[in-house]
């Protein structure tokens, strides 16, 4: 096969079989013959583009550079020359202005005089963004979002397991907790800087990991890691992310620390090699999600039919539809490992070298077990209330920790989610870009809330913070004294 660094459009036509397929994407051109029997939509939906620029097609479900990841660099054919069929810009522009202003048409019949129809220049916008600076809370970004994301990217987004009894209380409960502030201190000058897994943030506390931002702006993921480096940030990767590892973290400052949280493959090479490239790329740290061996029931996501075609560029999850329904949690985590055990954790620090913190840890138990294991961190959660409806809230489980192993706390970091709102609130903050992202985290929301609550409470640092300043009574009596039920001693009996 010739190689060649400019083609036309004429060059790549003939290449339009199942046994000799190129297609070009962004002006580069590719062969993807040996992809047509691996692509998750089939042979089908490439053969359809075979020998033609796809670039509007290709955009439309895959985040860019996924070709790059997917391909080895010798199916890089050349680059795409301009082509003399593409109307110049001004010819593009002339015509978007003289569909703007709204033409009057004439129709006329045998019977009836001239009609004036006067044509719509747009279709009506449902629902216009209010302007960036008069959004001034985290639950602000969530009703744009409501009115602006396509209805699948809002159920996707928002929907949490069952009933939603679990994510309902895991707000509710954090708000059942009070502050005791002390008074006559001096705060003029506050710092809330801190040191995640030896990496400096700014605030305490970082980006959580989400699936598939591309939903709610092109840039997604990348959005968040440029904001997350303008305003010293660390953001948390997730696996089943729309862009290449590779231009997520190239998309931040340099330097920019980052994490991986990992959903372990079932096909554990795909997994090794994820961590090895995540290594080469600088990530810091991985967050091992170990509450969603399969993943809960989210009957808003089931719904709603899914876009075919939408695909993580990390996992290589694919989006779909089925009896059950359209839900992208459930289909695009039919790849994760369900027989993940205690020892892969071993396994994962061997392959990766890096530290290792759980996500979903949801009992003293566990987080004891995690010590025992060498992790350098657990993040409590149940998963935003989107994997099992019923379970623990999270600030239950952290006064748990405090109650029956407080020592853990000398040997990891404790981190929780669930009810704080550091992943959902980023997502829809993308409806707004990386400016967005950036007026969510900066002076005006989450970092203005936090200081000026610090200033309230009477400290001038985090380290100043000590059990003392809440009153945990209103909730007390729900937080789980030991393994052992307090009385239920009941045991199945053994039936043939």
């Amino acid at each position: 096969m010739e190689v060649r660094q400019a083609l036309s459009l004429g060059d790549i036509r003939s290449h339009n079989t199942p046994d000799d397929c190129w297609i070009a994407v962004s002006s580069k051109v590719w062969d993807v013959t040996d992809l047509l029997n691996n692509h998750p939509g089939g042979p089908e939906v490439i053969l359809k583009y075979a020998g033609l620029d796809a670039t509007s097609a290709y955009n439309e479900v895959h985040a860019p550079g996924m070709l790059e990841e997917t391909l080895a660099a010798e199916k890089f054919i050349g680059d795409l020359l301009p082509s003399n069929d593409v109307p110049p810009p001004a010819t593009i522009l002339e015509a978007e202005t003289a569909q703007s202003t709204s033409p009057q048409i004439q129709t006329q019949t045998q019977t009836q005089p001239p009609v004036t129809v006067q044509l719509p220049s747009r279709v009506p916008i449902v629902c216009e963004k209010p302007a960036l600076h008069t959004l001034i809370s985290a639950p602000d970004f969530q009703e744009v979002a409501s009115h602006t994301l396509t209805a699948k990217a809002w159920a996707f987004y928002s929907s949490a397991a069952t009933d939603l009894i679990t994510h309902s209380l895991n707000k509710s409960l954090i708000r059942r907790i009070l502050i005791r502030p002390r008074i006559l201190r001096d705060v003029k000058h506050v710092s809330m800087k801190r040191k995640i897994l030896g990496c400096d943030s700014t605030p305490p506390f970082f980006i959580s990991p989400v699936a598939m931002a591309r939903l709610a702006h092109p840039d997604g993921e990348l959005a968040l890691a440029r904001a997350a480096g303008t305003k010293g940030i660390i953001q948390c990767i997730g696996s089943n992310a729309s862009y290449p590892l590779s231009a997520i973290v190239g998309a931040g400052t340099k330097n920019q620390p980052s994490f991986l949280q990992l959903y372990v493959n079932v096909d554990r090479p795909k997994t090794a090699d994820l961590l090895r490239k995540a290594v080469s790329l600088g990530v810091k740290a991985i967050f091992i999600t170990v509450d969603a061996p399969v993943p809960g029931k989210r009957e808003a996501d089931e719904r709603i039919a899914a876009e075919t075609g939408v695909k993580s560029a990390i996992s290589g999850a694919v989006a779909g539809n089925d009896k059950k329904g359209g839900g992208m949690g459930r289909l695009m985590a039919q790849y994760v490992e369900r027989g993940l055990v205690w020892g892969d954790v071993e396994w994962i620090k061997k392959v990766s070298g890096l530290p290792v913190v759980l996500k979903g840890v949801q009992s003293a138990e566990d987080a004891v077990m995690a010590v025992r294991y060498g992790c350098e961190g657990v993040m409590i959660s149940n998963h935003g209330g989107r994997s099992l409806d019923g379970a623990q809230k999270s600030i239950l489980v952290l006064l748990e920790v405090h109650r029956i192993c407080p020592q853990i706390f000398d040997s990891l970091e404790v981190y929780v989610d669930g009810g704080f709102e550091f992943g959902r609130p980023y997502l829809y903050s993308l409806t707004y870009d990386q400016e967005g992202v950036e007026h969510l985290t900066q002076s005006v929301i989450l970092k203005d809330e936090f200081e000026t609550s610090m200033r309230i409470c009477g400290i001038t640092d985090i380290d100043q913070a000590h059990p003392g300043l809440v009153n945990t009574l209103d909730v007390d009596y729900l937080v789980a004294k030991g393994a052992e039920h307090p009385y239920v001693r009941w045991k199945p009996r053994a039936e043939m």
